[in-house]
This record gives structure tokens, sequence and C-alpha cells, in this order.
């Protein structure tokens, strides 16, 4: 009675704002137009066209080639028929017109045949309801002369206009949709506070008009709104949100009941919801169905966070953990780091791949050429400059090498855990962060990504050491101590724009969790203002060399990054406000259920984190929600600002653009084992006591074991993954290396010749920069053979390529056994040797590991 009562004052006015909707979709759908009509130079083109070349001209006509798969996007009609017009040609000499077949989602639409010039072809065509509507576009390849690319037809312009009249109110599933956040918005507002004083009543109502005056305008704008704001999601949106809304009044008791019954249960509801949460995760690797595994994981998260009660991610929690234990385990630490990333460094990845030696090519330069000190590299490596500066002393004293030009990622790698320690010990508490650079030391994916010549983890190292002296800093008790901590921070917040593209964002990362630790404590605020000055002074000038590259080279610097920026995403199927989702999505499962594909990058397709890291990162993620007033809630922020990079552009989910991540990830699983220790550490039960350390010794000896199963045993041998590797180029520059570097007069004599096609490669060029290596054009040898000789050609060199390298090298001459491939199924590449001393070579460059 008392919520009829509270209820029904509010009932009569919730007709207006729906009313208001109402009338704002009427008039957005008498304003709209769907007439459309583009030629391909409009700057509109991109949205619509997809698998298109660039504009070219003709002395009458401007036109772009199709691939042979395009797709014509549709935009604002949902679901109403549209009448397409397309003026194509397809000029292809003496063949036959091209048959091009159009459909909608499975659904054929037309098929015809091109003629080769120009002409108008009409269609009808469905378009989808909820969500982009492609028209695919499937034609024969076809390859000029000359011209190395596979094209389809040619297309000039383009028009669409809707097959029936103007209508009064946009389709039913668009109106829903649009009218939804309005609705919802009201409701939620409501529901929040029923009754408000009258400044937030009219606070309430302008929400509500400003919502629905958006919706009115992409009403009345269908094909711009259709672009930006596609109707995705449905039905479950708004339908979902809608159910929650209704339903949270009647069942508001019985979740504070079952919230309290839970507490009430303390420690063995907390390690009970975290253990269904592992069980869960590993049925999910195993096979268990995505939606059924991520709804299981988060009720167990919630039943362990709800009964985990009074925990609070502080550094008081840390206080218990003696000074000398977490030492000791930093130092652990630290060296199962560096073990885990300098073992066998030079052939694990058992290939380098060609950006690798680009990279060290790139140092080698700057090494050997003073003229030469770039800030930005475009040509040959689209990169920042520092990892090439940091490489070049290493390469000039131990030569170019696999593992030389690794060395400094994996060193950068290694103190990776150390300086989440440094980042995460006064927010988090000093036992959540040791667990967390446990986590970190041996993940796989850090594994990954440290072990090659790549500047992904340098980045991310100077961010968090950033992160972690600027929140040290802003603790001094002197304003001189203060700003030269801060300065410090801000040198190496922007430092990390040197390092990788992801770089960029450091700077942003760094402002917004300073803003975080400052929080809404004026008096803080203007106590940290010299700090703050001293930082973006120090910053800029840092950034300086950078900021003047940007102004004299914007689009060099910037065009890595257009590249794989989702707006130019080549996706069949979807736009870009449906990309973006669908990567959320893809990012969101990135841990549990399919990682990075990409074999350079993780064990293809394998979640990012292993089951107990995983599990506990997952308690973490509970533990930030439900805590988000807190500290605790800082690593999640500091997550979803990671992840930026990779949801904003193509080939998601993506190892390396999220690499930042990681970090972050490993925090919130250090952080829910230390909830695990923390809510028994005053248990009365002493079983409980004895078990803890136990449970937490285990817990990250067998997420060491797994990681280490994964890098070192299951992923070289995946073909998936060395496939992804130059391996037959680098077994060849290796083979030219030890020839000119072996202390053995005998294997120092034998001539090492490789085919042109090799020489050609940046792997080999790399590993032979300051040797010497002959030459083999398919007929003859760049040298005259005296004495001991080895000829290697590609594995795929046909039958006459071979008896020409036999022929070349004389009568003497015999094919050699060359290494194999990691699973032993085909050879690296094709060996011909004079004398012994060839024989030998290939048994010392590439001894049989047993």
């Amino acid at each position: 009675m008392q919520h009829a009562r509270d209820a029904a004052p509010v009932a009569p006015g919730s007709v207006v704002p729906l009313a208001l909707v109402i009338l704002s979709l009427v008039l957005g759908a008498r304003l709209a137009r769907l007439d459309q009509h583009l030629t391909v130079d409009d700057p509109d083109a991109r949205r619509v066209l997809v698998g298109f070349y660039d504009v070219e001209r003709n002395p009458t006509d401007l036109f772009r080639w199709s691939r042979p798969e395009a797709a014509l996007f549709l935009f604002g009609f949902d679901g109403r028929p549209a009448q397409v017009m397309l003026r194509f040609a397809a000029p292809r000499g003496d063949a036959d017109p091209p048959v091009l077949s159009v459909s909608m989602r499975g659904r054929a639409v037309g098929t015809f045949s091109v003629a080769p010039g120009w002409r108008r072809y009409y269609l009808l065509t469905p378009t989808d309801p909820a969500g982009d509507t492609p028209l695919l576009l499937r034609t024969a390849a076809y390859r000029p002369p000359g011209d190395g690319r596979d094209l389809g037809v040619v297309l000039a312009e383009f028009a669409a206009l809707p097959s029936n009249d103007a209508v009064w109110f946009p389709p039913p599933v668009r109106a829903i949709f649009l009218a939804s956040f309005p609705v919802l918005g009201w409701l939620a507002l409501l529901w929040r506070a029923p009754r408000q004083a009258l400044e937030r009543q009219l606070l309430r109502w302008s929400v509500v008009v400003f919502l629905a005056l958006l919706a009115g305008a992409a009403a009345a704008f269908p094909r711009v709104s259709g672009y930006w704001l596609p109707t995705i999601g449905w039905p479950w949106w708004p339908l979902l949100p809608l159910m929650l809304v209704v339903a949270w009044q009647p069942m508001r008791p019985l979740v504070i009941h079952s919230v309290a019954r839970l507490r009430s249960l303390g420690v063995p509801a907390l390690w009970g919801g975290a253990g269904l949460t592992l069980a869960l995760v590993v049925a999910l690797r195993l096979g268990l169905p995505p939606v059924i595994g991520m709804s299981g994981v988060a009720a167990a998260v919630t039943l362990a966070v709800v009964a985990s009660g009074a925990y609070a991610a502080t550094a008081a929690s840390g206080e218990r953990f003696a000074y000398r234990t977490e030492a000791l385990a930093l130092v652990a630490i630290t060296v199962v780091a560096l073990v885990l990333r300098l073992y066998r460094l030079d052939d694990l990845p058992a290939g380098m791949w060609r950006d690798e030696a680009r990279h060290g090519m790139q140092a080698l330069r700057i090494w050997n050429d003073p003229t030469y000190r770039p800030v930005y590299v475009v040509a040959g490596a689209d990169l920042p400059a520092l990892l090439f500066y940091l490489m070049a002393p290493v390469l000039a004293i131990t030569g170019p090498g696999a593992g030389s030009a690794r060395l400094v990622s994996a060193l950068a790698g290694a103190f990776m855990p150390l300086a989440l320690w440094w980042a995460a010990r006064p927010i988090l508490g000093a036992r959540a962060a040791v667990y967390g650079a446990a986590f970190l030391a041996w993940a796989s994916w850090g594994l990954s990504m440290s072990r090659w010549a790549f500047p992904a983890t340098l980045d991310h190292l100077l961010e968090l050491a950033a992160i972690g002296t600027m929140w040290r800093a802003l603790g001094q008790p002197t304003r001189w101590r203060m700003m030269a901590g801060m300065a410090l921070a801000g040198a190496l917040a922007a430092l990390a724009a040197y390092a990788y593209h992801t770089g960029r964002l450091a700077p942003l990362v760094f402002a917004l969790l300073t803003a975080l630790h400052l929080g809404r404590d004026t008096r803080a605020w203007r106590r940290a203002l010299p700090g703050l000055a001293a930082a973006a002074v120090a910053g800029m000038i840092v950034l300086l060399p950078l900021l003047w590259f940007i102004a004299g080279d914007f689009e060099g610097y910037n065009r890595r990054t257009g590249a794989v920026a989702i707006a130019n995403s080549q996706s069949l199927e979807k736009r870009t406000i449906a990309l973006v989702l669908d990567n959320v999505a893809r990012y969101l499962g990135m841990w549990h259920i399919a990682g990075d594909p990409n074999g350079r990058h993780h064990a293809p397709g394998a979640p990012m984190l292993d089951p107990l890291a995983g599990a506990c990162f997952a308690v973490g993620v509970g533990l930030a929600v439900a805590r988000w007033r807190t500290r605790a809630c800082i690593p999640l922020v500091w997550l979803a600002l990671a992840l930026i990079p990779g949801i904003f552009s193509t080939n998601a989910p993506h190892a390396m653009r999220s690499l930042g991540a990681l970090a972050p990830s490993c925090m919130l699983a250090g952080m829910a084992l230390d909830a695990l220790v923390v809510s028994v550490r005053n248990a009365t039960s002493v079983r409980w006591r004895q078990v803890v350390p136990a449970t937490v010794a285990g817990t990250l000896a067998l997420s060491l074991g797994f990681n280490v199963w994964l890098y070192f045993v299951h992923m070289p041998r995946n073909p998936a993954v060395y496939h992804e590797f130059d391996l037959t180029e680098t077994a060849a520059g290796r083979v030219a290396r030890a020839a000119a570097l072996t202390d053995d007069p005998r294997l120092r004599a034998v001539q090492v010749f490789l085919d042109r096609r090799l020489i050609a490669q940046d792997t080999v060029r790399f590993l032979t920069f300051d040797v010497t290596v002959g030459a083999f054009d398919g007929a003859r040898l760049s040298g005259t053979v005296n004495g001991d000789a080895l000829l290697i050609l590609p594995p795929d060199a046909s039958d006459d390529e071979r008896a020409a390298a036999l022929a070349t090298l004389g009568p003497a001459a015999r094919e050699l056994e060359a290494p194999l491939l990691p699973n032993g199924e085909a050879p690296l590449f094709l060996a011909y040797g004079i004398g012994d001393g060839a024989k030998r070579l290939l048994a010392e460059t590439f001894p049989t590991r047993r």
C-alpha cells in the first residue's frame, strides 16, 4: 500500500514524456529524406563503399574498381524496401562480360552480366530492420596486364530511394529503439528518486526532453543516424533493461534478504564463489557455450563479492605483509621473469619476423650513421624510434642476431612485474601488488609480447613507472620533493609516447589516474598544483621533439594508426558502431573464451590469461565494481582506458594493441587473491588459516606451470605459431653468419651462397649485415667455388632450380640433410654442398635438441 501511495502521484506525469517522445518521432519522420545519391569521390563514399580501391580518373569519368568481393551499405531504410541504382562497367579486354551476384545477408537480390561500357542497373532490395544493411557484390577476379590487383567491376555512382511514399512514423523496430533512450532515462531517474526537490525535477525533465529531441533528430536524419547509431542489440536492447527496471521494485526485498544471507555465510561463500568461478573458467576452455559459461561466471563472481563483506583494497591490508618477505618475493619474481624471458631467446620464437629485422636495421643505421637521428621512423618501421636507440648499443656489441635484437624488449618485459608492484602498492597494498606482479611475471601474454624485437612492452613499463612515481610524489611532505617526483613522473609518461603507438595514450592515463587520486578534495588539488605544473612542464619538454615531427609530417605519424582504424575496416558485414560493439564483445571474451588468433602474438585463439589468473581476474573485476568508490576501482578504470586502442581498431582481439590491459588485469587478479587471504585472517577456524598459505602457493605454482607449458611446450610445436615467422630466412641467415664468425678455420673456409630471393628478404639482410655472402641467381653463382661450399635454396624451389644448383656447384656437389620445421614435417630449406665442411657447418648451426 505504501508503494502504491508513493507511485500513484507519479503515474499521470509519466504519460507526458511518452507523448513527448512520440511527437518527436512523428515530426522527425515527416522531415526525413531517405533519398541517397553518391559519386565515388563523395566524402561520404567511404562510409558506404567497402572493398573498393581508391578513386581513379579517365578523360570522362571518376570511378573506383571493386575487389572480387565488395559491399555497398544502405543506411536509414530500417526494414523498408529500397530501390537501388548502380552505374557499373566491366572492361576486361577480350574476356566475356563478368557476372555480378548481389545479395543481402544470404538472400539473393539479383544476378546479371556487367557490360564493358557504362550502364545503369536497377535493383529492388530488402533491408535489415535492425543493424546495418550490406549489399554484397561478388564477381570473378580479373587481373589486367601490368596491374597486380585483383579487380571486380567499376563503379561510378550509386543512388537509393525508398519504394514507398513518406510516412508518419519510423519503422516499428527503429521507433522502439530510438524511444528507448528517453523512456529508460525517465524510468531510471524516477526509480532512483521518486520524490525530489523542484530543482532535481527540472533537471530530470531537461534530460528527458534532450533525449527525446535526440530521438526525433535521429528519425529526421535517418542516413546519418543509421551510420552513427544503428539499431543494434535488438531485441535485448531495450527489452532487457526495461525488464530489469520494472522488476527491481518487486525483487528488491528478495535481493536484500539474499545478500544478508550470503554475508552471514562469510568465508565459505566467498571461497565457494571463487572456486565455482575457476570451475566455470576451465569449463569455458573445454567448450562450454560462452553465453552459459559467462553467465555462470557472473553469478559465481556475484556470490564471491557479496560474501566478501568488509574487504576494502587499501594499503592498510598490506601493512601486515612483512617488508623482508615482500622484498624476497620481489627478488624471486624478478628472477623468474628474467629467466623466462632470456631462456633460449635466440631460437624461441623459432624464427625472426621481418619487422624485427627492420627494427634491427634501424638500430644499426643509428649506430653507424651519426647523421641519422630519427624521432619517428615512417618508412621501414612506422614506429617511434626509442626502441631503436636502445637496441643500437646492444647490436653494436653483440652483432646482428635474433637474441640480441630481442634483448631490449625481453629486459623491458622482465622488469614490468617490478614496475607493476611499484604502481600497485600504494593503490592496493603490498600483498595484492606482489600477487599481481607474480601473475604478470609468467603470463604467456607478456612472454609472447616481450620475447621479440617489438616496443610493445616498453611504453607500458614507462607508464607503470610513471603512475607509481606520481602516487608517491603527491604524498611527499615538502613541495620541492613533490615537484621533483611529479616532474619525473610526467617525463616518464611522456617518454612512453616514443615507444609504441599505444604509448600515445600514456599521458591521458597518467592525467586521469592523477585526477582519481586527488578525487574531489579541493585542498588536495590546491596543494598538488605545483606538482601538476611540474609534471606538465616536464612532459611537454620531453614531447617537444615528437610534437615538432608531428607538425612536419602529421600524415606519416598517423599512417599506421589510420590504416588499422575501425573507420577504415574492410568488413563486408558491419560498419563502424556495430564493429565497435563487436570489438567490445571480443575483448570482454579474450580473458576466458578466445584470444588473439595471430600466432605471432600469442597461442592462436587461446584465452589471454591462464585459468587460475583468469578466475582471480574475474573476481577482482567484481570487487572493483562493488567498491567503485574506493581505490579498488582504479585498476578497472585503467583497464578500460588500456582497451581503447584495440576497441577502435581492426583485428580484435589484438594482443599487442591491448597489451596495456595486462598489468591492470594482473592487479585485479592480485586484489582478488588478497581478498581471499584477508577473508580468513581473523577466522575462528584454525583449519581455514592453515589452508590459505597452501592455497595461495598452489594457485601461483599452477599458474606458473600452465604458462610455462603453453609458451615453451605447446606454442613451439604449433604450426599456426611458427608459420607466422620467417623460419627459412632466419635459418639461412644463421648459416651465413655462423660461417663468417666461427672460430673453426675449416668452417670459416666454407663459401656460403644463398638464393637471390632469400638475400632480398629483410631478415636475411639483417642477419648478414656485417658478413659477406654469395648469391645464386638461378643459373650461376656470384663467385668462383674454391674448396668447400654450401648453397641454400627456398624449400619451394622447382625441380629445374634444384638441378641448376647441383650443376652450378659441379660434379662433387650433393644434396645435404637440411634442418626440419619444429614438428619435423618438412625441411626449412634445401641445401647443396661440396666437402665435409658444408655438412659440419649445418650440423653445428642446427644442433639436434634432445
